[in-house]
């Protein structure tokens, strides 16, 4: 278990948060840029001691608790705390195997480094000197070195964005293996939701120092807590209802053809169709009383025609008391 509260003062706002993470599992900091998910990481590692307060303990060992006295700060090198970056900053004048055995005892092949170098695809590049490699290998020799020293915990922040879908998805498919055949807690940071719904068992989602709402994937993405993380999560118009609520809308949480008994059904006119990663879209143009233009995907089989009128079903759209706009 990671138990972390926390309070970091930023130039535009503090950052406060009182969380904690189940071990064994990939865990998401999800959030638009600068809402503050690097910034706990950071903290996490042992690079940023310019906080507040800070309580940090994992599996009951204390590494951070500014309250204490004297105070607790632990070390980074003493953490037992992997972390990767977006930049993997590898020794340019040694091998990738030099580069993975850097912070192993002896600077050993051992064999868990072994089985990293042959699991990672890196046995053909044992010798290669970085500046010939490729980023999506730049990042699996970073990967490599930080595993090697066996740390307790893994922090990943964002450390695939920088590379070509195919890439980023083969690491992200990696990363996932090895945290199931090795029982790692991970946390990784991003600002892509379909990462973290690929990686994560669990979901923060953070934004301006908070922690909006947490919990499984599932339960954040169907139940968002406010608005304000339901357009963080995709949800892109409010439809108010007679009864003074209004309720969220999902494009890929949109089903063709009226079926009350499974969500809220809406009609419209087509006035485009078009692709969205992969998948056909249209964009509608609702009736009164919402009189506003809505995105929803289609499935495969389902046809429709620009001008067309249709209904489209959103299946059980979260709902909120707060009166609002149609639009996002």
């Amino acid at each position: 278990m990671i138990r972390l509260k926390l309070e970091l003062p930023r130039e535009n706002f503090t950052i406060a948060v009182d969380v904690q993470w189940e071990s064994g599992q990939v865990h998401s900091l999800f959030g638009p840029s600068a809402a503050g998910k690097s910034s706990i990481l950071s903290v996490l590692a042992g690079f940023e001691d310019h906080f507040r307060r800070a309580y940090l303990a994992i599996d009951d060992t204390v590494l951070i608790d500014s309250q204490a006295r004297p105070p607790v700060f632990v070390p980074a090198w003493r953490r037992g705390i992997g972390y990767v970056q977006q930049s993997a900053r590898l020794f340019p004048h040694l091998s990738v195997e030099q580069n993975i055995v850097y912070g192993v005892p002896g600077r050993r092949v051992t064999p868990w480094v072994e089985e990293l170098i042959h699991y990672l695809g890196l046995k053909d590049y044992r010798l290669v000197k970085p500046h010939h490699l490729s980023g999506g290998l730049t990042q699996r020799v970073a990967l490599a070195r930080t595993l090697a020293v066996e740390p307790k915990v893994l922090l990943l922040d964002e450390p695939f964005s920088a590379l070509d879908w195919n890439v980023r998805s083969t690491l992200q498919d990696a990363v996932i293996e090895l945290q199931s055949r090795f029982d790692m807690t991970i946390l990784m940071v991003t600002h892509q939701l379909t990462e973290a719904q690929r990686m994560a068992q669990s979901i923060a989602v953070m934004d301006q120092g908070r922690i909006l709402q947490q919990g499984n994937l599932s339960q954040v993405m169907e139940s968002p807590a406010a608005w304000e993380v339901a357009r963080l999560l995709g949800y892109t118009s409010l439809l108010p209802v007679p009864s003074g609520k209004s309720f969220a809308v999902h494009p890929d949480r949109a089903v063709l053809g009226s079926f009350p008994e499974i969500g809220v059904p809406v009609s419209g006119t087509v006035l485009e169709v078009f692709w969205h990663e992969g998948t056909s879209r249209i964009r509608i143009q609702l009736e009164a009383p919402w009189d506003t233009v809505i995105e929803a995907r289609l499935s495969a089989r389902d046809e429709v025609r620009v001008d067309e009128r249709i209904v489209v079903t959103f299946v059980h759209p979260p709902q909120f008391d707060a009166p609002r706009s149609s639009k996002s």
